[in-house]
């Protein structure tokens, strides 16, 4: 046994016992490994306290809360990061196959980039998240976490992200839009940055406003560096094939 008392609901735990009697959760909860990380992929989307629409309005208005309480110990009552971030991801590369949105059309890549990073969106989405875990990891050292930890709040944050692109690419079916403009591509970015500094700011300890800033730097660091692959790539590949 590894702790006195649940860490989900803080029952006592008074014997040897594998799962606490009060809410059913293991007793040997740790703090995250790559073994945690596969168990959530697997574990089916059952057995939790919450509803579908109560933990997204959780993820909405408190996404460092939930990371952080997810990180605690407190998994039961929210489906797990991992798991929840791989279902949207797919769901919204799905929805923009079957709609045809080209969601990276104002992006500023070139034309053999967005057509293979369209056709891969689920892919680009899901190779942002140990980008982003890494970013937090290298800016909030101070806060003594592994790297899968950090992950937990990528992976949140993504969720959400992924959510809002596909409600996007549904919605261009209804207004006609096959493209993203511009100005709503700098405002999704502007957006998305400031949203992962506020569940920074919720996730990580010290001072609220510092924590916030640097979220949202870790946020753009991680886009920076998909941006430098993406055109390394692209580059690459021109000079090898000459076309």
């Amino acid at each position: 046994m590894s702790a006195q008392h649940c860490l989900n609901c803080g029952a006592a735990l008074t014997g040897p016992e594998r799962f606490c009697a009060d809410c059913g959760q293991r007793t040997d909860t740790t703090r995250l490994s790559m073994r945690d990380v596969a168990r959530d992929l697997l574990h089916s989307f059952v057995n939790i306290e919450r509803s579908p629409l109560s933990f997204a309005w959780a993820l909405l208005a408190r996404p460092g809360i939930v990371a952080r309480e997810y990180i605690e110990g407190k998994r039961r009552r929210y489906y797990g990061p991992f798991a929840t971030l791989t279902v949207l991801v797919g769901a919204t590369a799905l929805a923009i196959n079957l709609t045809g949105y080209q969601v990276l059309a104002r992006d500023g890549f070139g034309a053999l980039s967005t057509d293979l990073l369209q056709r891969h969106f689920n892919l680009l989405q899901l190779a942002q998240l140990p980008l982003l875990g890494c970013a937090c990891a290298i800016l909030f050292r101070a806060a003594r976490l592994n790297l899968f930890e950090h992950m937990v709040l990528a992976a949140y944050a993504l969720s959400v992200r992924a959510a809002l692109i596909l409600f996007v690419a549904l919605l261009s079916v209804l207004t006609s839009n096959v493209a993203p403009s511009q100005e709503s591509v700098y405002l999704f970015w502007a957006a998305w940055f400031v949203y992962f500094g506020w569940a920074g700011s919720q996730f990580y300890a010290g001072h609220r406003w510092m924590s916030w800033a640097k979220g949202l730097a870790a946020a753009a660091l991680a886009y920076a560096a998909v941006v430098v692959l993406i055109l390394a790539g692209d580059r690459t590949y021109h000079r090898v094939f000459g076309s």
